[in-house]
C-alpha cells in the first residue's frame, strides 16, 4: 500500500503531493512519480550492488597440506561467468605463498549451478594440496 500512495495511486491518503517538478520546460513529471521511480531504483541498486564483488571465496582446511576452496557467484551480475578456474588458481596461489609453500598440487575441481529459487547460481569447489618448501 505504502508504495503505491507513493507512486500515484488515487486513495485520499496520499503520502506526496501530486505537484509538478519542473525538470525543463517540456518535461515536468509529477513529484509522487519522481518519489516512485527513485524508490524503485533505490532498491533495484540495493539488490544487484554492481561494486560488490561477483565471488564470495571460502577455505576450509582438511589436514595440514590439504585445503577445501569454495567459490559462490552472487545471484546478480553482469559478467564474470568464466572466471571461476582462474579466481580458484589465483586463490590457491595466495593459500601457498602466506603458508610459505613451493606451489600447489590442484586434486580436484569442479563447476556446477544450484537453482535455490527463482534465480540460479553457480558455484566451484575443488581441493588443494600444498607442496612442501624445497
Amino acid at each position: 500500500m505504502l508504495l503505491a500512495c507513493l507512486t500515484g495511486c488515487s486513495t485520499p491518503w496520499r503520502m506526496v503531493s501530486d505537484n509538478a517538478v519542473p525538470l525543463s520546460n517540456s518535461f515536468q513529471p509529477p513529484l509522487d512519480l519522481v518519489v516512485g521511480t527513485a524508490i524503485v531504483g533505490a532498491a533495484a541498486l540495493y539488490v544487484v550492488d554492481p561494486l560488490a564483488p561477483n565471488w564470495e571465496v571460502r577455505t576450509t582446511p582438511v589436514d595440514e597440506a590439504k585445503i577445501e576452496i569454495s567459490l559462490r557467484k552472487k545471484r546478480f551480475s553482469v559478467g564474470g561467468d568464466g572466471e571461476a578456474y582462474a579466481l580458484f588458481r589465483r586463490h590457491a596461489q595466495d593459500l601457498a605463498t602466506e603458508a610459505g609453500a613451493r606451489g600447489f598440487e590442484i586434486l580436484s575441481y569442479s563447476e556446477e549451478i544450484q537453482s535455490e529459487t527463482t534465480y540460479a547460481r553457480r558455484l566451484s569447489r575443488g581441493l588443494v594440496r600444498l607442496l612442501p618448501p624445497a
